[in-house]
């Protein structure tokens, strides 16, 4: 037993330090860009990277507030434009850790995520730096593309300038004495002009905060993280997730269906490119045929 348990762990120690994910790059002209940490007025900017080469084949999610904003990879960065106020900022890997941050406009926040070895697959910390070693971290990193369009910098407009007053009108002191007074309105009604139709309602704006928020409520689509899916129990992910451990894959789980008690997930196991299907009742779990 304790010899399967090595070799176990030998293999995953092999995997979790050989390979490169793919992860969602910027272009190169927006990676320069961000690297000029350019300020916003109304917003504060928030850069999340990850320095190490430890863990290169393992993705690893990050959400803030709830909504994922996209998967790091080795030597990657995200760069976000964030509301002032608190906000949560999660690293989804086997222990989920958190970091709070309270936000003020016109200031930049530099947060590094740290890779972990794990029990049965990758962890990590996630830690607020000085905004000089955050800047030499996110040096050495390319920009990711932001899944959460509310958050990309291309879409936080800045707060735009009040637009200088009018001057008051001059009195009119030398006035032509000939030119002609205003026509007076008619009393009578056949004489009176045709009232204008109502205006039309212009149709709200949407906010970037609504944005956010209908991401956040809407039905996650097939593929998503389980572990942010409200329709998954407590029981049936814990059970799903240790069936996912027992055949040493990934314990980050996705989503392919969830109906009432009934639902299907996936997950990636390392050295083969077939994830391992899960089908679920309640929290009674199996492995499933390969999907498609």
């Amino acid at each position: 037993m304790k010899r399967s348990f090595f070799a176990a762990a030998a293999i995953a120690v092999a995997l979790f330090v050989s390979g490169c994910a793919s992860v969602q790059k910027a272009s190169e002209a927006d990676s320069q860009q961000a690297k000029t940490f350019t300020p916003m007025a109304n917003k504060a900017v928030l850069y999340i990277y990850r320095d190490e080469t430890f863990g290169s084949a393992i993705k690893m999610p990050v959400s803030v507030d709830g909504v994922i904003v996209g998967e790091t990879g080795p030597k990657s960065f995200l760069q976000l434009a964030v509301t002032p106020g608190h906000h949560t900022i999660m690293s989804h890997t086997e222990t989920n850790p958190t970091l709070d941050l309270d936000a003020e406009a016109g200031k930049a926040y530099y947060v590094w995520q740290e890779v972990k070895m794990g029990m049965w697959a990758a962890r990590s910390l996630l830690h607020r730096v000085p905004n000089s070693e955050g800047q030499a971290g996110v040096g050495k990193c390319e920009l990711l593309q932001t899944l959460a369009p509310a958050l990309r910098m291309n879409s936080a407009a800045a707060t735009p300038a009040p637009a200088p007053a009018m001057p008051a009108a001059e009195p009119e002191t030398n006035a032509s004495p000939t030119s002609a007074p205003a026509p007076a309105v008619a009393a009578d009604p056949a004489m009176a002009p045709a009232s204008a139709p109502a205006p039309a309602v212009a149709s709200t704006p949407v906010s970037a905060a609504d944005d956010v928020a209908a991401t956040t409520i809407a039905p996650p689509a097939s593929g998503g993280i389980a572990a942010l899916d409200d329709r998954v129990s407590k029981p049936m992910f814990n059970a799903a997730q240790d069936l996912a451990s027992r055949h040493q894959c990934d314990r980050l789980l996705r989503v392919r269906d969830v109906n009432g008690d009934d639902a299907h997930f996936y997950s990636a196991c390392p050295g083969t490119s077939t994830p391992i299907e899960i089908a679920c009742h309640g929290a009674a779990c199996s492995e499933a045929a390969p999907h498609g």
